[in-house]
């Protein structure tokens, strides 16, 4: 029986999806026998007896479940309100929320200073009226007014999932028994809303653990150092390379226990009736202020930064001077180029494991479907730091050209993006399938005539997404380029950050904005309508 379905499967899309698995396989087996054979002489023992590394671990999980817990209050009060309030310009508000995802973090990390530095708006502002605050930005306070700033909206919009799952008839029940404030909140919002928190819980704080360019740029001491930041300076500043392999099978198995136990408590919201409008009980007079409160002072948290980063590059005296580098043009063309075919490589891949996974989730074999789409969201567990730390490893003996380099941070840059992509295009694939799936067979139209003919009219949107998203997500990593860049092979997140680490301001203030124009102009690409008139979600 099992013969004859899977001689259903056509052998296309059994090659081309097993070969992504196993390069995806065979690609990071390469680079983590560099890091366990270079870090398999010292001992988890030695590791925790040295006060140092102790400390480093013990800060890591500190500020990411202090980061993780006041972003998810956040953005539940965030997207609550956003929820319940209607006003002109929320639509653009929730796709800016969705930008700050993909957002540079050099480019955000430029914005918060010029806000809470000690020459921001927040401290020129105390000095106006006379007060004598200054908020010290580099440190712990630094580092969760970071995560702060990218992970507010990613909760908010992961809990706007929640709300809306909501179905109208418990809502018009609840109005009917007169529940409000607290005993709605209970009865009716909390359910959903447990349903989601155990994923966005993991995410945050996996996101925050290994967080590598904020702790970087904010950390301000060895003070506030977290594992990945530990293992960047064992090799940049001590050349410690044993050290900085044992750091790197430390952050490996923390984040893959993390990264499982985030999958064990992963659930899809799901409504048990559905409704095309969601009815919404009208909030009391006093609950409207503290919604349009909450949103304005949330708005203000985020859009400041990118406020402050536009007026202070339009008005730096130093466009000539940068715009005449020819570091810089050489930057930006590495960072476009190494963006475009990592997003296109990323995006190959996902096609590659979605189009075998449907398959076989639509002949019932929805099990080794699950364990294909696992194999590609497992790159979540293995930072990209601790990849490219393997691959230092191993090739350090290979005097490395710019095409060498080119071709490794495109690889890091694609697997990394690969999760993000399956997550952008699992549903409406699965959805083609269910729909056109018998239409074709009977039809015969196979291959890339079905792709082009029947379902990339509902994919071209989605598909779209996603390369804007990765292409937006390599554009600002700072991860691989940081161990591998150089005079003759840089990017613009990495002449950034070499600005702002010579404090040359203004010259950082022109390369961040451009930063964030170009990610501006990939998501309106992404967010135009396309000819039959469907816009993106």
């Amino acid at each position: 029986m099992k013969i004859s379905i899977l001689s259903r499967i056509r052998p296309p899309e059994i090659l081309a999806g097993g070969t992504v698995l196993l390069l995806i396989l065979g690609f990071y087996f390469f680079a983590l026998q560099g890091v366990f054979s270079a870090g398999k002489s010292l001992s988890f023992q030695s590791f925790w007896q040295d006060d140092y590394l102790r400390h480093i671990l013990l800060f890591s999980f500190g500020q990411a479940l202090l980061s993780a817990l006041l972003a998810i209050a956040s953005g539940m009060i965030f997207a609550k309100s956003l929820f319940y309030l209607d006003f002109k310009g929320k639509s653009l508000l929730i796709k800016i929320c969705s930008l700050t995802f993909v957002l540079p973090a050099l480019v955000a990390i430029f914005g918060l200073i010029g806000i809470y530095g000690s020459s921001g708006w927040l401290a020129q502002l105390s000095t106006f009226f006379g007060i004598e605050w200054q908020l010290n930005i580099y440190g712990l306070t630094g580092i969760l007014i970071a995560h702060l700033f990218f992970n507010i909206p990613l909760a908010s919009r992961m809990f706007l999932q929640s709300f809306s799952a909501i179905p109208n008839e418990q809502r018009q029940l609840a109005a009917q028994l007169n529940l409000r404030g607290w005993a709605f909140f209970r009865w009716v919002e909390l359910p959903y809303l447990r349903q989601q928190l155990p994923a966005v819980f993991g995410l945050i704080f996996m996101l925050c653990f290994t967080s590598f360019t904020i702790v970087l740029t904010l950390g301000g001491s060895p003070k506030y150092t977290t594992l990945e930041v530990a293992i960047y300076q064992a090799i940049m500043f001590e050349f410690d390379l044993t050290k900085a392999a044992f750091l790197a099978i430390m952050q490996f198995i923390f984040c893959f226990i993390l990264f499982s136990l985030t999958q064990i408590f992963n659930k899809n919201i799901k409504s048990s009736i559905s409704t095309s409008k969601v009815w919404l009980n009208k909030p009391l007079q006093g609950v409207r202020f503290f919604y349009f409160s909450i949103i304005i002072l949330f708005s203000l948290f985020i859009l400041l930064p990118l406020v402050n980063l536009v007026v202070t590059a339009i008005f730096s005296a130093k466009w000539q001077s940068v715009l005449s580098m020819p570091l810089f043009w050489k930057s930006t063309f590495y960072s476009i180029s190494i963006a475009l075919f990592s997003a296109l490589f990323s995006l190959l891949m996902a096609l590659a494991i979605l189009f075998l996974a449907r398959k076989l989730t639509y002949l019932y074999f929805e099990r080794t479907a699950k364990f294909i789409l696992n194999a590609g969201m497992t790159v979540l567990a293995i930072p990209t730091l601790v990849v490219a730390i393997g691959l230092f490893l191993l090739l350090q003996q290979i005097e490395f050209n710019q095409v060498h380099l080119f071709i490794i941070i495109i690889l890091c840059n694609a697997f990394a993006s690969l999760p993000f992509m399956l997550k952008t295009l699992s549903v409406p694939m699965n959805h083609n399938m269910q729909r056109y799936e018998k239409l074709c067979s009977s039809l015969h139209i196979q291959g890339w005539q079905r792709f082009r003919l029947i379902e990339w009219q509902s994919l071209s949107s989605p598909v779209k997404y996603a390369f804007c998203l990765a292409f937006c997500f390599s554009l600002g990593d700072f991860t691989a380029i940081a161990l591998f860049g150089n005079q003759e092979f840089s990017s613009l997140p990495y002449l950034l950050y070499q600005q702002l680490g010579s404090y040359r301001m203004n010259e950082a203030s022109v390369t961040a904005f451009i930063l964030l124009l170009l990610c501006f102009m990939v998501f309106f690409i992404a967010e135009r309508k396309n000819p039959q008139g469907t816009q993106n979600d």
